[in-house]
């Protein structure tokens, strides 16, 4: 598929999507807000970030309750239309072969989104994060590095460059399923099997831990090489790219109206990006 970038996007509708305003979990297996927002403008946003390169689109949604019927029509007029080239509306489980319950259930969502990607570059985003971009010649840089083998992953903008962040627990760097950039070709769908169904082996094969996350994240990096994980200075004159700690219906839509300097004054205006690469929304009157 020549040099196309795959966009993956993981969508969920966990209790609470249909709300006005949601707030970050912490602490729960699936941390972050949620929001019906997220299917139509949040789909649309990451889209747009990578305008002048060829594209595919993998939106894959863990339905814990039904959507709503013209969200979900819009998602299937967009894969009509070729918007979205592939679409899955995956019922929730948390089971596994012969296991009434998997502590993975959540990695393995997002392995089988990754392994439906073709194209030479992967690009993951979760579902509340956002993206926009002043400088597109960012893209392009990425895309140097990955091709001159300088990293292997880059992950979203952060204040901890070269870092996700500074914690004494963590001897290396982890590949954010919050938003990674990657070439395609790395993602080895057996080996991260075998690292996510076993602590044993991830640690065995590619060395102890100080601290031990065994989760999709941590394994790409580990298996790839934690050494080869980037995150990019935050330089809000190019772009910005971040995730919602509080979220409130609308917000989305009015800030992909806006020129970008105007998203900046708004960021700003929330209290900027905060740890990892939180924001947390303010209504727009």
């Amino acid at each position: 598929m020549g040099d196309i970038i795959s966009i993956t996007i993981n969508l969920d509708s966990r209790p609470g999507f249909m709300e006005e305003t949601s707030s970050n979990d912490s602490g729960k297996l699936i941390s972050g807000t949620r929001s019906l927002d997220y299917f139509i403008d949040g789909v649309l946003n990451k889209i747009k970030f990578f305008d002048g390169h060829e594209k595919e689109v993998t939106v894959v949604v863990d339905v814990h309750e039904p959507l709503p019927d013209a969200t979900e029509k819009w998602l299937l007029d967009m894969q009509k239309n070729g918007t979205i080239s592939n679409l899955v509306f995956n019922k929730h489980v948390e089971t596994y072969l012969e296991m009434s319950y998997c502590p993975k259930w959540h990695d393995l969502n997002y392995l089988n989104t990754l392994i439906l990607a073709k194209g030479k570059y992967l690009v993951h985003f979760d579902s509340d994060m956002v993206a926009f971009i002043n400088d597109r010649s960012v893209v392009n840089e990425w895309l140097q590095w990955l091709d001159e083998g300088k990293y292997d992953y880059i992950s979203y903008p952060s204040n901890c460059s070269p870092n996700p962040c500074f914690d004494r627990d963590f001897d290396y760097a982890w590949a954010s399923t919050r938003f990674f950039i990657c070439k395609r070709e790395i993602i080895d769908y057996t080996e991260i099997m075998k690292c996510l169904m076993s602590s044993e082996y991830l640690y065995g094969k590619y060395g102890d831990r100080k601290r031990k996350c065994p989760w999709l994240e941590h394994v790409l990096a580990l298996i790839g090489g934690p050494a080869k994980v980037f995150y990019p200075p935050v330089e809000l004159n190019r772009c910005s790219i971040f995730s919602w700690s509080r979220y409130h219906t609308g917000v989305l839509k009015k800030l992909t109206e806006m020129p970008y300097e105007k998203v900046i004054a708004y960021v700003s205006g929330c209290g900027g990006i905060n740890f990892p690469c939180d924001v947390a929304a303010q209504r727009i009157k």
